[in-house]
Parts: C-alpha cells; sequence; structure tokens
C-alpha cells in the first residue's frame, strides 16, 4: 500500500529532451511545462516528453520485484552461460 502523497511532493514528474543536443529540462506536477520551451544549450525547441510518476503504483512495483537481481559482488547473472562469457572475455 502506497502512502499518503505529501501536499509539497509532486504527482509526476515531465522530462524534455532536446532532440538536437539531448539536453534535459526537468518540470515536476506543480509546474507543467510551458507551450514553447527552449534549450538552455542549443536553443533548439523541438523536445521529446517522457513522464514518470513519482508515487509508487502496483504495476511499477510488480515490474521492479520481476525484474530484480543480486546486486552483490561475484554473483552471476541467472541467464549467464559459460560460452556467453568465454564471448565477453575475447577468447
Amino acid at each position: 500500500m502506497s502512502k499518503p502523497r505529501k501536499q509539497s511532493e509532486p504527482a509526476n514528474l515531465r522530462t524534455l529532451v532536446c532532440m538536437t543536443c539531448g539536453g534535459e529540462q526537468f518540470f515536476d506536477g506543480m509546474a507543467a511545462a510551458p507551450s514553447s520551451v527552449t534549450c538552455t544549450k542549443c536553443s533548439g525547441t523541438v523536445f521529446r516528453a517522457f513522464d514518470t510518476t513519482t508515487q509508487p503504483d502496483e504495476a511499477q512495483l510488480e515490474q521492479l520485484e520481476e525484474t530484480r537481481r543480486s546486486a552483490a559482488w561475484g554473483d552471476s547473472s541467472p541467464d549467464t552461460t559459460r560460452d556467453d562469457l568465454r564471448d565477453l572475455d575475447g577468447r
């Protein structure tokens, strides 16, 4: 169950990525992205928009659980074979 959102926390985050140089600009739910934006790096005006929720929902939590893997040193990937490792070693 998710905790209630505080008034100061945005419900979502919008990221605008400049198509020319890849510069990023971020806007939270309270400060919506303006209709016309200019890149601060290259003055480009064409962006790709990505919306990310800041509050986890059941689908996000389930996806994270299904794709979780151990990050401990020395743990191998469950789908890695000896042939895969040999290919990566370049021999």
